[in-house]
């Protein structure tokens, strides 16, 4: 180890610029120095003029060092101890209600003198010691700045550097922001600077530090991080205003505002599109799409007695709630139909049309054994509306669907996720680990993800239907990754053949619009399921389709003939849309159709008025992937102004059905006139009676009569008659 120098000695004790050397130190070292050593004057530090023993060097240099540590310590000593002023104080029980007000060593500037304490004047003598102490300490604090100067000025140190600023936070870029928004996702692994952060469901929204929680969201419902106040409708709201958190079910819960029904509650609203020019885009493209989880949204609202949230509304899942009777294809993977009518929603030259795709059908005996993971939330948010209790009957009704050549595992996720069980073809011990399932800790949603994969991967079979089955509220508080992992992770597995569907189940507290993007992520289908006979509905009467999928990367182009369109919009689709070029990209990922399943879309177009009968309207081209083969199969079908009805009253009962169920969800949505709720109500009335026994149709005009009902009370008078 190599020896130091007076010099080096001197210079690092010199950089410890918190070191306060006490009165009457650098007297003391100058003393201690024999003369063949002096202090430099230009230096920075100690210049050694002549030579001297190693010894002498090192016991004056260990005596230097000595002094400096015991200075520093008495220094530091002296102020931190309480001032003989306060213990006077303190020791007069007759003084003490005058007594607040007490001398302290000051920390200002050695220049400025300390104020003087007040003291009652009828205590003499307590105030002429307390003006002493103040005194003393006042040159003490005067001596010692004037010895740190001597100190720096002897040594030709520099002023001390001030602290350097603090380090900039990176911002988060604007498009990772708008998706953390979107999907109510807080983590832990992106801090940001404390920005307003608006919440999607327009319940609440908050200032947030960063971001907390978890996977696909949290993609979040849990709330961390946050300050009191927020913003309304960006507007700033009052931290006193700000809803208070509360705790049910072991999850972090908000307050729904007045005139909300339900609080933390998560959709994005999609917009609307527009109507285009014919002579400047003839082409409409858009993926393919059979998700309902909207319309049950809806019938939960209403059965509620709330009119849904505008923002919940994607109209084509309205519309591809309803079989409308299209027949099935007999050789092929689909049927196309295409019709179109007047509709009383629209003005006279305008047309509705409506085309149907509708996939084979599949029994149970010719579909593709599964293999499937159930992934179910039982977290504390669970236990709310027997929520869990609901996951259980529905995945009961699914078991009894199953035949011994499919084999189910089962992952569970609270504060962590467990293998409860691996892929087996045992129904019976299946169902032995549903039953047993009860509701604890927080929203771990990530691992549970994560973990239903692995057992996927591992359970990966080539001649089955491998698919991931997700039960949840779609609320998410512990995590560690951002939903772009978790999304690309969903995606990546998608391609390799392992399907994510998701059962949304519960109210308050819902994340609707990440349970509909982790199914379009993982190529499956999206329900929300209310009621047991919903979960009928889905998993017993549609479970072949559910199962079995017929098209991978389902896509749509309808062509429109400018003689005949003046212009056009498509109804619903908002998130689907795709590139018109990129129609025959095989490597776009667009919709999933399974067996017997029915996609609906609706176009109001502007007809030209000169168009001749015979003249072609439009050109629908379905374009889709076989699962299995890979192979891409394109197939089209037209629509010419022959084919149109006449009138309203003359179009098919499945076109006018679809047309009421769209107006319905658009005036929910908020994009067509409020008095229209009524005369959507009678219209469906009068097609229930025409479908018969047709259950969700009879429902479907319940639903409406009670929103008219409901709508006249929040508006305060009865819904005005159409002229």
């Amino acid at each position: 180890m190599s020896r130091l120098s007076e010099r080096d000695i001197a210079r690092k004790l010199a950089e410890r610029e918190d070191l306060e050397p006490p009165a009457g130190l650098l007297d003391k070292i100058k003393s201690e120095i024999p003369p063949t050593v002096s202090l430099g004057t230009g230096a920075p530090g100690l210049e050694r003029r002549s030579a001297m023993p190693t010894t002498q060097r090192w016991l004056i240099a260990a005596s230097l060092i000595a002094a400096v540590g015991a200075g520093v310590f008495a220094l530091r000593m002296q102020r931190e101890a309480p001032s003989m002023a306060d213990m006077a104080v303190e020791e007069a029980p007759a003084a003490a209600p005058q007594r607040e007000s007490r001398a302290a060593a000051p920390e200002a500037a050695p220049e400025s003198a300390p104020e003087p304490v007040p003291v009652p004047e009828s205590e003499p003598a307590l105030q002429q010691a307390v003006a002493n102490e103040q005194q003393a300490v006042a040159d003490k604090e005067q001596d010692a700045g004037a010895r740190r100067r001597d100190t720096r000025t002897l040594l030709a140190l520099p002023p001390p550097p001030p602290p350097p600023p603090p380090p900039a936070a990176k911002p988060m870029p604007q498009e990772m922001r708008e998706e953390l928004k979107s999907l109510g996702y807080l983590g832990h692994d992106a801090p940001e600077p404390v920005q307003p952060v608006e919440v999607e469901s327009g319940v609440e929204a908050r200032q947030a530090r960063g971001i907390s929680g978890g996977v696909v969201g949290g993609i979040v419902g849990g709330v961390a991080g946050g300050t009191p106040g927020g913003t309304v409708a960006g507007e700033p709201m009052p931290a006193a205003q700000a809803p208070a958190p509360l705790r049910v079910g072991g999850e972090l819960q908000r307050k729904a505002e007045p005139g909300q029904p339900y609080a933390d509650v998560k959709y994005k609203a999609v917009g609307t599109n527009p109507f285009t020019e014919t002579a400047q885009d003839r082409l409409s493209t858009f993926g393919l799409d059979v998700d309902t989880g909207s319309y049950a949204v809806a019938r939960r609202y209403i059965a509620d007695g709330n009119l849904p949230d505008p923002r919940s509304v994607r109209v084509e899942e309205y519309v591809n709630y309803f079989n409308y009777g299209d027949p099935a294809p007999t050789r092929d993977d689909f049927a196309i139909r295409a019709e179109g009518a007047p509709t009383p929603f629209a003005p006279a030259n305008h047309r509705l049309l409506r085309f149907n795709i509708r996939g084979r059908e599949m029994t149970a005996e010719k579909r593709r054994p599964v293999v499937m993971t159930f992934v179910v939330d039982v977290s504390g948010s669970m236990d709310q509306e027997n929520r869990l209790g609901l996951v259980k009957e529905s995945l009961s009704l699914l078991l009894n669907q199953l035949t011994p050549r499919d084999r189910i595992g089962l992952v569970i996720y609270g504060d962590e996720a467990r293998l409860i069980l691996e892929p087996t073809n045992d129904r019976e011990a299946a169902r032995q680990a549903i039953k047993s399932l009860v509701p604890q800790g927080s929203t771990n949603a990530e691992a549970g993800l994560e973990l239903g994969y692995q057992v996927a991967v591992r359970n990966f079979r080539m001649d089955s239907s491998n698919r991931i089955l997700l039960c949840s509220d779609g609320v998410a508080n512990v995590g560690r990754t951002g939903p772009q992992a978790i999304l690309g992770r969903i995606g990546r597995e998608a391609r390799r053949g392992i399907e994510l569907s998701t059962l949304g189940f519960g109210m308050g507290n819902y994340n609707d619009h990440l349970m509909e993007q982790l199914a379009d992520k993982g190529d499956g289908r999206y329900a929300y399921i209310d009621t047991l006979d919903e979960a009928k509905r889905v998993l017993v009467e549609e479970v072949t389709g559910a199962l079995q999928t017929i098209a991978k990367d389902a896509k749509a182009q309808v062509e429109f003939n400018p003689a005949a369109v003046t212009r056009y919009r498509l109804i619903g689709y908002e998130n689907r849309a795709i590139a018109d070029e990129r129609f025959r990209d095989n490597t776009v990922d667009a919709g999933e159709i399974g067996a017997g399943h029915s996609v609906t879309a609706l176009y109001e177009v502007e007809l030209n008025p000169e168009a001749p009968r015979d003249a072609l309207i439009a050109t629908l081209r379905l374009r889709y992937r076989a699962p299995v083969l890979g192979n891409i199969t394109e197939t089209s079908r037209t629509l010419r102004v022959s084919q149109l009805a006449p009138s309203w009253g003359q179009a098919s009962p499945s076109l006018r059905l679809a047309a009421l169920v769209a107006e319905m969800a658009e005036i929910f949505k908020g994009t067509s006139e409020q008095r229209d709720l009524q005369k959507v109500a009678r219209g469906l009335r009068i097609v229930a009676g025409e479908m018969g026994k047709n259950t969700k149709v009879q429902e479907l005009a319940g639903m409406a009569e009670t929103a008219v009902r409901i709508r006249g009370v929040v508006s305060g008078g009865e819904e005005p008659e159409e002229e």
